[in-house]
């Protein structure tokens, strides 16, 4: 059985991290890139590019040469703002149709602005330097790569689009659907009587009269009890 073959296109966190997660579990994966992603800018950035490009074949290559020299390859994965694509002459229904491939593309729903920005700003605000900021990136990367595997199994080629706000709500989903008795009282979530409340120092859940408290972990901590292998953890 052929390995299925994916090619990365696009900069920051949610291609990349999809194409990690594809690769993880057996794909080929190579990524087209000039070495200089903005991820590269930020804190820590040599250690964020090292995780999230582990396993894959980085390609140095400019995107624009695509329509001219197609690879090999069954999956497209991006996140270029479509006027980028089309300043490269690159129509990715067009390409797609023609070498049988299924692209799919993590955009946002309004103009090109991303949602993403507007959410990291108000995380970034309210939480301090404490919340990792790629959080929504990740949970982009994960549908990223749902919808590339489904429509490669369903051999489904085509052009298909994620919007990027969509991805980011699906998180809260429930939130919107299910109803909820009014009103709230205390730390009790109306829809389940069960206690949940944060301490000082770690969550805490009350359960059918047990008391769970989970601390807050430092790193250390994680690397020398979590199930991984040098910091990589098992899936």
């Amino acid at each position: 059985m052929i390995p299925l073959r994916v090619l990365e296109l696009g900069n920051f966190v949610v291609p990349a991290y999809a194409g990690m997660i594809l690769a993880e579990q057996g794909a080929t994966v190579q990524k087209w890139t000039n070495g200089k992603d903005p991820i590269l800018g930020c804190r820590s950035g040599a250690e964020l590019w090292a995780w999230i490009n582990h396993g894959k074949a980085l390609v140095n290559r400019p995107v624009a040469s695509l329509p001219g020299d197609p690879p090999v390859v069954d999956v497209v994965i991006d996140n270029f703002r479509p006027s980028t694509l089309a300043a490269w002459g690159i129509d990715p229904e067009d390409l797609a149709e023609r070498h049988g491939w299924v692209w799919v593309s993590m955009r946002s729903e309004v103009g090109e602005r991303s949602f993403d920005l507007i959410a990291q700003a108000r995380s970034i605000r309210e939480y301090g330097p404490h919340v990792p900021f790629w959080l929504g990136d990740t949970a982009g990367g994960l549908w990223l790569a749902f919808k590339a595997l489904s429509m490669h199994l369903a051999r489904k080629p085509g052009h298909y689009v994620l919007g990027q706000a969509s991805v980011l709500q699906k998180l809260v989903e429930g939130e919107l659907l299910v109803e909820r008795p009014e009103p709230l009282q205390g730390n009790v979530v109306p829809w389940d009587p069960e206690a949940y409340f944060m301490s000082d120092v770690a969550a805490v859940v009350e359960y059918k009269g047990d008391r769970f408290e989970e601390p807050v972990r430092s790193r250390k901590w994680k690397l020398a009890n979590l199930w991984h292998v040098n910091g990589r953890m098992r899936v």
